[in-house]
């Protein structure tokens, strides 16, 4: 399944995080447009781009013909991406929003002297909602439960080396002390948060 990735979505950062997750060094960067593309001939079609990218903005084809449709519309055809981003983050996780981080009080946050769960908030994060909830009732008073968008803050996307979402980074006096990745039943975050407590 060939790869394309939509310039209409991609933000056309300073250095593409997606470079650094190609295995094939597939993925190239025009250092005067900013636009990032997939070299086809190197492409393995692992799909670690679409999976990696916090946008959505990379699309798999079934063929080399649809490949080229995808780029036809993509020039074409008019397109509100803040409607995309808002489709894919959603609303952010119920009232944990309330405790919305981003690059400007991050570090001033996390280093609360309560421990501080963050969710990296991304593409179907959404799922994780519920247990984040969960999460927050269960340990009020004993931990912050936080959330940060990747997509509006690439300080700390980079920081955090994030390159899927969710992910959970678990503080403590502001250092991390646990990272977990992917979505996560509620009693797995549960356990780990214990464990990584107790050990400290």
């Amino acid at each position: 399944m060939p790869v394309f990735i939509d310039p209409r979505i991609c933000d056309k950062q300073i250095i593409c995080d997606l470079m650094k997750v190609c295995p094939m060094n597939a993925i190239y960067q025009d250092e005067k447009e900013g636009t990032v593309g997939v070299d086809t001939t190197k492409c393995n079609e692992c799909m670690l781009c679409v999976k990696a990218c916090p946008y959505l903005a990379v699309r798999a084809a079934r063929d080399m013909n649809e490949l080229g449709e995808f780029k036809v519309r993509s020039g074409t055809i008019k397109f509100d991406r803040d409607e995309h981003l808002r489709r894919i983050y959603g609303d952010g996780p119920g009232s944990i929003g309330k405790a919305e981080l981003d690059d400007s009080n991050f570090q001033d946050k996390v280093s609360s002297k309560t421990p501080t769960l963050v969710s990296f908030w991304g593409a179907h994060s959404s799922v994780i909602a519920p247990s984040l909830e969960w999460i927050a009732s269960k340990y009020k008073g004993k931990l912050n439960v936080a959330h940060i968008k990747v997509a509006e803050n690439p300080k700390s996307r980079k920081e955090y080396a994030i390159t899927t979402t969710p992910t959970l980074i678990l503080f403590k006096n502001g250092r991390q002390i646990g990272r977990l990745e992917g979505i996560r039943h509620r009693e797995t975050v549960r356990v780990w948060i214990d464990m990584k407590l107790k050990a400290r």
